[in-house]
């Protein structure tokens, strides 16, 4: 009894040690300013709209909220980041609320590839025109530049989606506006990203 009581005892802890690891791994933080410089060492671009897409990505670590809806496809920075602005995008908990503009995740991306002389059109506006100007690929075929959502469509309601920036360790790690750090940061695939894509217009575009 005593010795089944106590094997039972020593699986419990087992168990517990597992899920509190388990929960430590798969909720790493956003990456610090030198682990995404380490990340990004050595990186090898597809093109060089590719490169310009990821650097300028990195460019907005910290600096950009997240804003349901927020989009600015045009070159440079957008002049009116950080200042108040009413969130009229439906299908949000903030809509209806003032907040510091800034970028949503697909607004986020859009710009991005916008700066490195990516047409709009060519890197799709909203995730689900991006999912669609992009080929599915595996995750061990991740290149910098390339995308990664969370969900696929068509047959999902709601998707988030981020910029593969580089390796850490032998794992790619994300740039992406989330509402979840109201900003832009850098961080793992882990409970966040599943589906992996190579947008077309680099891969055409070339330069």
């Amino acid at each position: 009894m005593l010795t089944a009581l106590l094997c039972g005892f020593i699986a419990g802890l087992v168990c517990f040690a597992f899920y509190l690891l388990r929960g430590r791994i798969f909720s790493r933080g956003p990456l610090d300013e030198s682990a995404v410089a380490s990340a990004m060492e050595g990186n090898e671009y597809p093109s060089a709209a590719a490169e310009t897409a990821v650097a300028k990505a990195v460019s907005l670590i910290g600096r950009v909220h997240y804003f349901w809806g927020g989009k600015y496809d045009k070159p440079g920075e957008c002049p009116e980041w950080g200042s108040p602005r009413e969130v009229t995008s439906a299908g949000n908990s903030t809509t209806g609320t003032v907040r510091p503009f800034g970028l949503d995740c697909s607004g986020f991306v859009t710009w991005a590839y916008v700066q490195a002389g990516v047409s709009p059109a060519e890197i799709g506006s909203g995730t689900w025109n991006q999912w669609f100007a992009s080929a599915e690929i595996e995750k061990s075929e991740l290149r910098p530049g390339d995308l990664a959502f969370a969900n696929s469509y068509p047959g999902s309601s709601w998707n988030h989606v981020g910029i593969c920036v580089g390796f850490l360790r032998g794992k790619p790690v994300f740039a992406h506006c989330t509402s979840t750090y109201d900003n832009v940061v850098v961080t793992y695939a882990d409970g966040v990203f599943s589906y992996f894509r190579r947008p077309f217009a680099p891969q055409n575009g070339g330069e």
